[in-house]
């Protein structure tokens, strides 16, 4: 991948599901966090806090935890039992297999105004640590898995009471061997359209 500019890379930037076994040292890691705080939020604090999940031992603590979140949470029950075992098996090594997972968590607003603005600002900080990953080869994957949602699964992770879970960020340097994903979107005049349209109905409406 070449250096890229802002808008390349935010055109290029892709879900990365596919993992490697190369190692990503913490520096790597803070160095994206740090990098990906100049988001912009509106409180008087940044936000966002973060538990890193990258040892084996805290992998293996943090994996059983999802393990048993998900039969909590009944996330089974869509599959038929001749498979479920497998499914649960193939569930469990890949969380075992992320190199790094990030818990991206944001404080609870005592407001509706305040909870929005802390899931913008800690959104936007989520959206720049892929950025800046992408920049250096590194894919991320940005999880809203039921598991984030489970009370029980925040307070085993180590999440304070007063906070939410935004997303688990999976992380792994990308396998410059495979086929990187296309990206499709909607032309940009499909989804916008300008308040005149509003204020001619309007006008049309006090005429009437």
């Amino acid at each position: 991948m070449e250096k890229s500019t802002i808008e390349q890379i935010v055109r290029e930037r892709r879900t990365i599901r596919t993992l490697t076994n190369q190692t990503i040292s913490l520096e790597t890691i803070h160095d994206l966090l740090e990098s990906a705080s100049y988001a912009p939020y509106h409180s008087k604090d940044e936000p966002w806090e973060v538990i890193i999940v990258r040892e084996q031992q805290e992998r293996q603590v943090f994996v059983k935890e999802i393990m048993n979140s998900y039969d909590r949470l009944d996330t089974w029950a869509r599959y038929e039992q001749e498979h479920l075992e497998k499914a649960k098996k193939r569930t469990e090594d890949y969380f075992l297999d992320v190199p790094v997972t990030l818990i991206v968590t944001a404080p609870i607003g005592e407001s509706e105004k305040s909870n929005l603005e802390a899931i913008g600002a800690v959104s936007a900080f989520i959206q720049n640590v892929q950025l800046v990953a992408w920049a250096q080869k590194i894919g991320v994957t940005w999880r809203t898995i039921p598991v984030i949602f489970d009370e029980v699964f925040k307070q085993n992770s180590g999440v304070a009471a007063e906070r939410q879970i935004i997303g688990l960020l999976d992380i792994s340097f990308i396998d410059e061997n495979i086929t990187l994903p296309k990206s499709r979107r909607k032309p940009v005049t499909q989804w916008t359209k300008g308040l005149n349209e509003k204020v001619a109905e309007m006008s049309k409406e006090n005429k009437e």
